[in-house]
């Protein structure tokens, strides 16, 4: 979700001020003054800083992600490419799924993250999309995976649907059974048809009697 990355000092307290915010009111009810104020400056301040209160929401939504999205990356074992795309993935919709941020916007105002889902994608998408991209390269060069142009990004849509669908998954009671699917569906689709460099029999064959099919073909026209 499109927003300024920020580092410093200043901006961390302004960012935690817009996050708590948001988790105690809402993003419609969020602002700038109750920003500032939380954050220790001036109202002015904050909109040198960040412009409008939507951008502010977005900042802090950027750095949830970034922050969980590193938490995940750190606690991903040791394996094959594909097995850690996997472990990241399901691992992120489980995380994503305490963050009170989400939470509250998700519930107070889901219209906010609609432009996220409709028309296009923000930062936040992208640090995913990019994690994601890194592991597909990883398992392409281990032959644990052989994705495809749109992997990645086909990837992240399951992932961030799943992720959105989490409070109704949990009032079902079927939320952990949903990851364990999740996972399996991922394993599946991303497992290549055959090793690197070895070519399957059946295909090998079905290829070679349309190759005949089609000279028989020619040769009798």
């Amino acid at each position: 979700m499109e927003s300024q990355r920020t580092s410093t000092p200043t901006d961390e307290k302004l960012l935690a001020a817009i996050r708590e915010s948001v988790v105690l009111h809402g993003v419609r009810r969020t602002t700038a003054n109750d920003i500032a104020e939380r954050a220790g400056m001036s109202r002015m301040t904050f909109y040198r800083r960040m412009g409008s209160v939507e951008n502010a929401v977005l900042a802090a939504l950027t750095q949830e992600f970034r922050s969980y999205t590193g938490a995940v990356w750190s606690g991903t074992p040791a394996g094959s490419g594909r097995q850690q795309l996997v472990h990241f993935a399901v691992e992120s919709v489980r995380l994503f799924v305490t963050s009170e941020l989400l939470a509250s916007i998700s519930e107070r105002d889901p219209e906010f993250l609609i432009p996220y889902v409709t028309d296009r994608f923000g930062a936040s998408q992208q640090l995913i999309l990019e994690r994601l991209q890194g592991l597909l390269d990883a398992g392409t060069a281990d032959c644990s995976m052989d994705p495809a142009a749109g992997t990645a990004v086909t990837l992240l849509l399951a992932v961030q649907g799943l992720a959105l669908s989490s409070r109704v998954l949990l009032k079902m009671g079927v939320f952990e059974e949903s990851l364990a699917e999740l996972a399996k569906m991922l394993e599946r689709y991303l497992t290549p048809p055959a090793p690197c460099g070895v070519e399957l029999e059946g295909v090998t064959k079905a290829a070679s009697m349309e190759e005949n099919l089609l000279t028989n073909k020619f040769k009798g026209d």
